[in-house]
């Protein structure tokens, strides 16, 4: 018999939270009980929650004797505890538990001798409703009934709350799990189900096959009523597509990309996939992250899996494919092989960020995802660009730290140091060493100097002397980007380079990169590429004998480090830009002349001038290009007010309505996914903060057609018409959008809807949008961002701003941990003093469970932002008079 006691002794006297090591475990069987449904009447009211009940015998090999075990356990009732030995002797434990570390401490009656025997232990945990742990989801039939699914989401350390275990990376063990279900419902996990029994009072326990060795957060379990597709077949794997029923027709595209993956990464990586005979993936109607790669069962958000082919935009489809490929990379990078502990986060996601672009390039080589990349770290830069960012591997303190780091930089910014080196080394290099690397490792854990090992290792079977290490542990383990200043050499042909480290605000910090230069130039008419590794913090490169054209110095786009042009060289750039520079390149050019209006430094191109290097960009055709634009118009729009606002709205129409009218309303036969997508970017722009009349007029015009025929617009349209009419909107189409809402098809037309709620102008339809975020009519998963946009708004953001503060318990208490420090993050648009004095004495006040870092962050922004406005407005206004009277002059 077990005692629990909830104090008494604590481990807290250990300076750290990790586990001991004299014991690991070999292997879990689990056997669990889901769905226990209990009341509890308080008064005339009832209290519903659902319970599970677990046993388990965990089978592991203890060092040195002792006379107690350690491992975690969150949020369960621990019932039974007790070791059986080796030679049969069963010892029984009490149990301790440390809330504060998560550690169940079990005290035996007796030693425990060194060497293999079993833990055994039973319990019961509750399914929550914060999308974490073994939880609690819930959807509404055609009748409006509630069904019930209960999921798992256990990374990073969660799993602690289904069953107690040794919940660290490094902790691995293969798993036997059974589940216990009612026979109507389907019950899946990590391994093929390979035995169903009656238990003859309306439940079934169903088997699964053994896993193969991996870590506790990879553990799943999925039970609910679902529905498959047929199943398709890849190398001897077969691929499932699970959802709530009446969701088979928007699996086909799924299927597609994650057969197409198997393929790719079985080939790349030169071995099979580890986990099985199967992989299925899984929509779950509430789910807190994009999606979690659990080995053999993939769970989703149902908008990352599920889409209708003929109706989505490319953007919703390039979505769902991008985070396909990314969770399937992890079965080999993050699965198969492991990182040692969590600050070794960039091993999976970094990996498996610039993994997915790699597959993806392959599989619609006509998307040219390696432009779309740009978009991504462009995220990255700007948030790297802080004082209050993070170096990609950073030591973990403490559990509740690791989920800040599920972040840009550990993503986005770790993929694009990869990409730069794929760049520099080459594929096929690259390709080597990971090859290596997991013919080293497999089945195992590694750190990322064994990565760098491996990579190194590689590149000299390819006969390349890179020296991997030193060039990719400078930029892994340092926070921050450089700028690359370059200008005219004292001689011709030869151009200054110099580096300094950049921040919106400058710390002085002196940090020197090795820097991996892509240089392509024109001397002569010639042009010519060269790949130089730069050490120095400034130098004088000789590129030719003869003077030089033009100069590029991010060539091709992939190196992680901003480009400042001297006066001279920017021009020649933008002399002939469309000829001159690559998409990938136009885009740095404009996305680092933007952040240097963001960072006012002594240097800074002025947001004035920004819009001047616009007029450059007049015949630009890119999406991606045009994005970075756009973002900036709108930042300077917001700067504008009354009489110079209206100057600015003919400014936009003037610079983007030509470029718009040369692609028209309809698309023509054989344009780019990106010609498609700009037409909708150029829209949503004129028809908002353009007050484009006639673009406004037949936006309506389309959309009315689109309800009559949701094939008859193009779907990279449709977006930009519920934009530009919920700007307009009044009473009327609000209510239209609520029940267009409604009863949407699918999950992506539903929140265009839900999520333009927040644009409507008038102060009693934006207040109804804003109240939804936590009135129950919005998932939880999806609320946070929608009220963080409208937080975000320049017509609502004070109104949202109040409305967070004045529920924040309610807020805190609602929505998924991991979704408050993004929605807080929106915070760095109320960019007044005067509100920027409420926000940090609010968050000062206030703390933000796993979300320090965040705040921090947005407390940053917003200086930055406040700063712009203050410094920018001026110089605009004085820009708009100077330029209304040179057109009045003009038409005189």
């Amino acid at each position: 018999m077990c005692m629990l006691h909830s104090k008494g002794l604590s481990v807290s006297k250990q300076k750290e939270f990790r586990l001991p090591k004299h014991v690991k475990p070999i292997n879990y069987k689990i056997t669990l009980t889901p769905g226990i449904k209990v009341t509890t009447k308080t008064g005339d009211s009832e209290d519903v929650v659902y319970k599970f009940t677990g046993r388990e015998e965990v089978k592991v090999n203890v060092l040195h004797s002792t006379d107690r075990i350690v491992l975690h356990s969150a949020n369960l009732e621990i019932h039974s505890a007790s070791f059986v030995t080796k030679k049969g002797k069963r010892l029984e434990g009490t149990v301790t538990l440390d809330p504060k570390n998560e550690f169940a401490i079990i005290t035996f009656n007796g030693i425990v001798p060194a060497g293999k025997g079993k833990l055994e232990m039973s319990f019961t945990g509750i399914h929550n409703t914060k999308l974490k742990g073994f939880y609690l989801s819930q959807w509404k039939g055609e009748a409006g009934e509630t069904h019930n699914i209960y999921t798992t989401q256990f990374e990073s350390t969660d799993a602690r709350q289904a069953f107690p275990c040794f919940d660290e990376p490094a902790m691995k063990a293969t798993y036997d799990v059974q589940l216990i279900v009612d026979e109507n419902l389907t019950a899946l996990s990590n391994g093929r189900d390979i035995k169903t029994e009656k238990l003859g009072n309306g439940k079934k326990i169903v088997t699964y096959a053994r896993t193969p060795i991996m870590s506790t957060y990879l553990v799943a379990f999925c039970v609910g009523e679902f529905e498959s597709s047929e199943p398709v077949w890849q190398n001897g794997k077969e691929i499932r597509i699970w959802s709530i029923p009446g969701k088979n027709h928007l699996k086909e595209f799924a299927l597609e990309c994650g057969a197409f993956g198997v393929k790719w990464y079985e080939d790349f990586f030169n071995r099979p996939y580890f986990g099985g005979d199967k992989i299925d993936m899984i929509a779950i109607p509430d789910f807190a992250s994009g999606a979690m790669e659990n080995t053999g069962l993939i769970t989703y958000r149902d908008t990352a899996l599920l889409v209708n082919k003929k109706t989505a935009s490319y953007a919703e489809l390039a979505r769902v494919c991008e985070v396909i490929l990314h969770e399937l990379a992890h079965q080999w990078n993050g699965n198969e092989v492991t990182m040692d502990d969590w600050d070794g986060l960039g091993l999976n996601e970094s990996f498996a960020t610039i993994m997915a672009y790699l597959s993806m390039n392959d599989m619609f080589p006509e998307w040219h995802v390696y432009n779309e990349f740009g978009i991504d770290r462009a995220g990255a830069f700007a948030l790297d660009s802080l004082k209050s960012t993070h170096a990609v591997e950073i030591p973990v303190s403490h559990p509740d730290d690791i989920q800040q780091f599920f972040d840009t930089i550990t993503y986005e910014k770790g993929g694009s140091l990869l990409f730069q080196y794929i760049q520099f080394a080459g594929f096929n290099t690259f390709r080597t060493g990971m090859r290596i690397y997991f013919q080293r490792h497999a089945l195992g854990n590694a750190t990322v100097s064994q990565l760098w090992d491996a990579l190194e290792e590689g590149a000299k079977v390819d006969g390349k002397d890179i020296p991997v290490r030193m060039l990719m542990d400078f930029w892994w383990k340092t926070a921050g980007h450089p700028v690359v200043s370059v200008s005219e050499g004292d001689k011709p042909g030869t151009i200054k380079v110099s580096q300094s480290k950049f921040q919106f605000l400058p710390a002085g910090d002196k940090d020197v990169w090795p820097l991996p230069l892509h240089i392509r130039f024109s001397a002569g008419g010639e042009v010519v590429e060269k790949k130089i590794l730069v050490n120095e913090g400034s130098t004088t490169l000789t590129l030719s004998d003869k003077p030089l054209d033009y100069v590029v110095l991010n060539a091709g786009g992939s190196g992680f480090y901003r480009v400042d042009y001297s006066d001279g060289l920017r021009n020649k750039l933008l002399a002939d830009v469309q000829n001159t520079l690559q998409i990938i390149e136009r885009f740095n050019l404009v996305n680092d002349s933007w952040a240097s209006v963001r960072a006012r430094s002594e240097n800074s191109m002025t947001a004035t001038e920004y819009l001047e290097l616009v007029k450059s960009f007049s015949t630009e055709t890119d999406a991606n290009v045009w994005a970075v634009i756009s973002g900036a118009l709108k930042t300077v729009y917001g700067l504008t007010s009354g009489d110079h606002r209206q100057a600015f709205k003919a400014a936009i129409r003037e610079t983007v309505r030509p470029v718009f009218d040369k692609l028209g309303w309809t698309p023509k036969e054989g344009e780019s996914v990106h010609t498609l997508q700009l037409r909708g970017q150029l829209i949503g722009l004129l028809g908002t903060v353009g007050s484009d009349k006639d673009i406004r007029k037949e936006a309506a015009v389309q959309f009315d057609k689109w309800k009559a025929d949701r094939n008859s617009v193009d779907p990279n349209v449709v977006p930009a018409l519920i934009g530009t009419l919920s700007y307009i909107g009044d009473q009327a189409r609000f209510d239209e959008f609520l029940a267009l809402a409604e009863k949407a098809p699918t999950t992506q037309e539903k929140l265009r809807f839900l999520g333009a709620l927040g644009n409507f102008r008038e102060e009693g339809l934006y207040k109804k949008a804003i109240e939804m975020t936590l009135s129950g009519e919005i998932r939880t998963q999806d609320a946070p961002f929608i009220l963080a946009g409208i937080i975000g708004s320049e017509h609502a953001g004070e109104t949202a701003w109040d409305f967070m503060r004045d529920n924040w318990t309610k807020i805190v208490a609602t929505y998924p941990d991991n979704a408050v420090p993004r929605m807080v993050s929106a915070c760095s648009a109320l960019d007044t003093p005067e509100l920027q004095a409420e926000v940090v004495d609010f968050f000062t006040k206030n703390k933000v469970k796993e979300g320090d870092m965040a705040v921090a962050q947005m407390i940053e922004r917003l200086s930055v932002n406040v700063g712009l406005r203050e410094s920018e407005t001026p110089k605009l206004t004085s820009y708009l008079e100077s330029s209304a009277k040179a057109l009045a002059s003009a038409k005189a």
